[in-house]
């Protein structure tokens, strides 16, 4: 036997809140025996047996207090050999205790309440209920105590998980795109030191970095929106509509941009929602294949007092039986550079606010991305 299967050995061996689960388990079954064996056989005699509704109900009784008893052995089998910390197991042992007790102590009192008024209750039917109320008891503690240690684990594990985005978040922007902008510059910077023969170069490191630069913001923001809670409030889609707008007249000055969005129209959302008009107009311009690209961007609010965002272009559209794809992350490759994420970022958002999003046809030409949002009043504290 190696080291590791010893130290596995001693670990199951030396658990103590398992053992208790199962030995509160082999306890009920030798109480069970002996009630059987003795109490059962004193007070029936030489009785013989007879098959009665109230017998019937005699050997379900029987049979429940063998299968407590077995449950609770296996239980403190299972709870020796699984991978929670032996600290939270004592949760389990504790409230099998705490469940066991509490149910006796209530039959007690509720026996003791029935004999002040006179009722009289026979040896073995009080000795089966107590058994069985110990039974009953000891499991309903079991299930609440693994039910509070898997709900701790699993509060830790989403704690780390957040922690673990957030750290991530930082050293994208921090690090990792931080770098980048200064490959950015420098690549602008050479462009008066380069010949023709490798202007082709130099444009392709400016246009891969153009993408990782979006791709890192992109999974930035994806990382933001879970690794933190939810927490919507109305905002402008009016200033998040014009504040994209005017970057990307700066970003794409070939492009030319119309907004119809009313002033006084709110949305629930948070301040991830300018992200999602980002995608979306960036999207319209990048992938337009017009001499001009065109972008329409307009807001109503339809008859069930949704909000309906479109942001439509004159680009070469997308087939229907295709469009579900575009907002799955895209197919990578050892030449893609997160293209396709786009898309999936806006779905994600648009879900976190209890939007919609679909894709449909711009006429006469081109591809409108709507968006359906919640629509909300105006902050009144502000």
């Amino acid at each position: 036997m190696n080291q590791g299967s010893v130290s596995e050995l001693r670990r199951r061996v030396l658990n103590v809140p398992a053992w208790i689960v199962s030995g509160t388990g082999l306890v009920l079954a030798g109480l069970s025996l002996w009630y059987l064996i003795v109490i059962r056989a004193y007070y029936l005699g030489g009785s013989g047996f007879q098959l009665s509704p109230a017998t019937v109900l005699e050997l379900i009784e029987i049979s429940l207090l063998g299968g407590f008893s077995i449950v609770l052995i296996y239980a403190g089998y299972w709870l020796a050999s699984s991978q929670f910390e032996r600290q939270r197991l004592w949760w389990a042992g504790l409230w099998t205790l705490i469940g066991m007790t509490g149910i006796i102590a209530i039959v007690v009192l509720f026996n003791s309440l029935q004999m002040l008024q006179g009722e009289r209750l026979s040896e073995p039917s009080f000795i089966q209920t107590m058994l069985l109320a110990a039974g009953g008891g000891a499991i309903a503690g079991l299930l609440i105590g693994i039910s509070t240690v898997r709900e701790t684990v699993e509060a830790e594990r989403a704690k780390r998980q957040r922690d673990t985005l957030l750290f991530i978040n930082e050293l994208l922007r921090h690090n990792v795109l931080n770098g980048m902008q200064i490959i950015k510059g420098n690549t602008e910077l050479l462009e008066a030191h380069v010949d023709g023969a490798g202007e082709q170069y130099l444009e392709t490191t400016q246009d891969r970095s153009d993408s990782i630069v979006e791709l890192i913001q992109n999974v930035r923001v994806l990382a933001d929106s879970v690794s933190r809670e939810t927490s919507l409030h109305p905002v402008s889609l009016d200033g998040v509509v014009r504040s994209v707008v005017d970057g990307a007249r700066d970003a794409y000055p070939d492009a030319e941009f119309d907004v119809a969005v009313p002033e006084d129209v709110r949305v629930r959302g948070d301040d991830l929602l300018e992200a999602v008009v980002e995608n979306l107009v960036s999207n319209a311009v990048v992938h337009n294949d017009s001499d001009t690209p065109r972008v329409a961007v307009s807001a109503t609010v339809d008859s069930s007092g949704r909000v309906v965002l479109e942001v439509a272009d004159n680009g070469p559209g997308i087939p229907e039986d295709r469009r579900e794809q575009y907002f799955e992350p895209g197919e990578q490759d050892e030449s893609s550079v997160g293209q396709g994420l786009g898309l999936y970022l806006v779905r994600t958002l648009v879900d976190c606010y209890d939007g919609d999003v679909r894709i449909e046809d711009n006429e006469p030409r081109g591809t409108a991305l709507v968006v359906e949002l919640a629509q909300a009043e105006p902050d009144r504290s502000a």
